[in-house]
């Protein structure tokens, strides 16, 4: 019997993908993660660290002792790290040496996931970004620089093993019920910066939709990047203003120099160079998704937002549903 490898099984969206592939058929399901799933879901767990020594090795054992044929790679880190170098490890090294060992196992399948802000936030950007845009995102952000290196690797396999599939899922960012992330914390705030003289178009996508893509995905077999996106962006300004939000406007170039000096003294959720993502919009096109997986989210950025406010902060969001 086949199996399937599931990565990042700790992460949210990699946990609730984890529960929804054990409801079927938990036996085929092998979690591959430092820390164990619930022992409730009858998942197999092997115990692996990505960042350590030789863990291509590990892995070639894994997946050929368990018989995967298809691997999910989701060990991809949500929030920005000081500890820049683990944050490579794992995500740079980390997918080539899955990478190298799904080859070496023969595996069949890779559905990783990656992140719409590879394409990086840019003046000149078109208002949807396809699937065949450059990926020019800020060198300077090893968050974002690390994720771009995780796709070269997965597209340079591709190409070196036409027999092995590989489809890499560009979620825009996550927003919704049970979320803590970087994002989210923003909206939790009272006053909230904003860069002077710029309201981007913002994608904030449903976890529900997250995960159904991430299920079609394992049903068809689609390679190379894919958007996945919510049904409609929204302008951050109106996204604050829903949020009952007080905008705070801030000149960009002191915005960026106090960031970036707030971060290296620990107080700020990232380092300024995610200013770009405020300032320019980075709004990927979903019609690939909808063509090649069938998928269109259920969910509006704003239905995101309001269903996360609802969750996080009850009284608002019904205050504010009442009266728009």
């Amino acid at each position: 019997m086949s199996r399937i490898a599931v990565t990042g099984t700790g992460s949210f969206l990699g946990g609730r993908l984890l529960r929804r592939l054990a409801e079927h058929e938990p036996e085929r399901i092998v979690a591959v993660d430092v820390s164990a799933p619930p022992p409730a879901l009858g998942v197999g767990y092997r115990p692996l660290d990505l960042t350590e020594p030789a863990s291509d090795e590990a892995l070639l054992h894994v997946f050929r002792e368990e018989r995967v044929d298809t691997l999910v790679h989701f060990a991809f880190l949500t929030n920005p790290r000081r500890d820049t170098s683990f944050a490579h490890e794992l995500e740079s090294i980390g997918t080539l040496s899955l990478m190298a060992a799904a080859a070496a196992a023969g595996l069949k399948r890779v559905v990783m996931r990656s992140f719409t802000a590879v394409y990086g936030a840019r003046g000149q950007n078109p208002n949807f970004l396809t699937e065949a845009r450059p990926l020019q995102p800020n060198a300077a952000l090893s968050w974002v620089r690390d994720k771009l290196e995780a796709e070269q690797h997965a597209a340079s396999f591709a190409r070196r093993y036409p027999e092995l599939s590989v489809t890499v899922l560009r979620f825009a960012p996550l927003f919704g019920p049970e979320l803590r992330t970087f994002y989210t914390r923003v909206f939790d705030k009272r006053l909230v910066p904003m860069l002077m003289g710029f309201d981007p178009l913002v994608q904030l996508l449903h976890p529900d939709d997250a995960l159904e893509a991430a299920l079609r995905a394992l049903e068809r077999d689609v390679r190379g990047a894919v958007n996945i996106v919510p049904r409609a962006p929204i302008p951050l300004g109106a996204l604050l203003h829903l949020a009952e939000k007080v905008p705070l406007p801030v000149p960009h170039p002191l915005a960026y120099a106090a960031c970036e000096a707030l971060w290296a003294a620990g107080v700020t959720e990232a380092p300024g160079g995610f200013l770009d993502y405020v300032r320019y919009q980075f709004v990927a096109d979903g019609a690939h998704a909808e063509r090649e997986l069938g998928f269109r989210a259920r969910y509006s950025s704003r239905d995101a937002l309001m269903a996360y406010l609802r969750y996080r902060h009850p009284d608002s969001a019904s205050l504010r549903e009442a009266t728009v």
